[in-house]
């Protein structure tokens, strides 16, 4: 079945592309969650009608997201204090919320879903790189430093 995105999809395809899946994933999935339309020939007519509006919107996103990653970047580093062992082992892990919590004090507005762990949650003393990654196309790192409180 041959449909049209309407949105990103990993390992799928842009926004805007024609593309060619099997009928259930097209009826179950894509189409009813707003990601893709059928490509008959009126969507295709209305589609590029509305491409230009839409190549706008990505761009404009695009643009606010490289100004996020730019004010992200001039982060040093963010602190964590945490309770520690004496072989530098945190008690828990510091996780996403945690990290969000501090940027925010710092007065960055920032979603769960744009922070990557590499090496999934931190769970010792030392220095820690992090990803922040506002769009597809943009990632930047920085380091989260998790301090010993004790």
């Amino acid at each position: 079945m041959d449909v049209i995105l309407l949105s990103n999809i990993n390992k799928l395809g842009n926004s805007g592309t024609r593309i060619r899946v099997k009928s259930g994933y097209a009826r179950n999935f894509l189409i009813p969650k707003g990601k893709a339309i059928l490509a008959n020939k009126k969507n295709v007519e209305s589609f590029e009608a509305q491409r230009i509006a839409l190549e706008q919107e990505k761009t404009s996103k695009l643009i606010i997201a490289q100004e996020r990653a730019e004010k992200i970047k001039n982060i040093q580093s963010i602190k964590i204090f945490s309770k520690s062992g004496s072989e530098g082992k945190i008690f828990g892990s510091v996780g996403i919320r945690s990290i969000i919590k501090e940027l925010t004090l710092l007065g960055f507005k920032v979603h769960k879903k744009e922070i990557k762990l590499p090496n999934g949650s931190l769970r010792k003393i030392g220095l820690h790189e992090i990803i922040f990654q506002p769009h597809y196309e943009i990632s930047q790192k920085f380091i989260v430093d998790v301090i010993s409180k004790n």
